[in-house]
């Protein structure tokens, strides 16, 4: 008899145990799920911080070194002529230029704010946004910074359209002279 009762209560502490450990699976799957919802959410907030909002179609930027030739549509800005800022003896001078603006044809951004439509809107600003720049420089000076001026200008471009369709601007012809 004491054998009988003794099986009797291994089976119910088994039983108790088998229920317990569904119990501790399912609330640890639930939240399981929760976590790895946050943790998705999370993720993809501080990618789109990263990549200022833009990039592809599915919302993130793309380096420039990722983006390939087929990817790539131009529009040239030509016969820019910018005053340059007075050098240290008064000399005055200005740039003349052209300005090559590369877009990244996948991101989704290029379809609405990259057509030739728009971006011959926008033109006026662009310029706008060049003559700023360039203008802080002066005939002794502008040559020894023309890359730093054209990731200012992309910069400034970038901000004023909200994305990073336009990944590249360069001068296709940079020509300082004096006056």
């Amino acid at each position: 008899m004491k054998r009988n009762m003794l099986a009797i209560i291994i089976l119910a502490l088994l039983v108790i145990n088998t229920v317990l450990t569904g119990i501790v699976m399912l609330s640890v799957m639930q939240t399981n799920q929760k976590t790895a919802t946050v943790i998705s959410d999370i993720a993809a907030a501080l990618e789109l911080e990263a990549g200022g909002g833009a990039g592809t179609s599915s919302g993130f930027a793309r380096q420039a070194s990722d983006i390939t030739a087929a990817e790539t549509a131009n529009f040239e800005i030509t016969d820019i002529q910018i005053s340059l800022a007075k050098t240290d003896s008064g000399q005055a001078a200005i740039l003349q230029c052209s300005l090559n603006i590369s877009m990244d044809t996948v991101n989704s951004d290029y379809a609405t704010l990259g057509s030739s439509e728009s971006l011959a809107g926008a033109t006026s600003k662009i310029k706008s946004i060049a003559n700023e720049v360039v203008s802080q420089y002066n005939y002794d000076n502008i040559s020894d910074n023309q890359a730093a001026i054209e990731r200012e200008i992309l910069d400034k471009v970038q901000d004023y359209f909200g994305s990073a369709f336009i990944y590249d601007i360069s001068f296709s012809s940079f020509l300082p002279v004096k006056m």
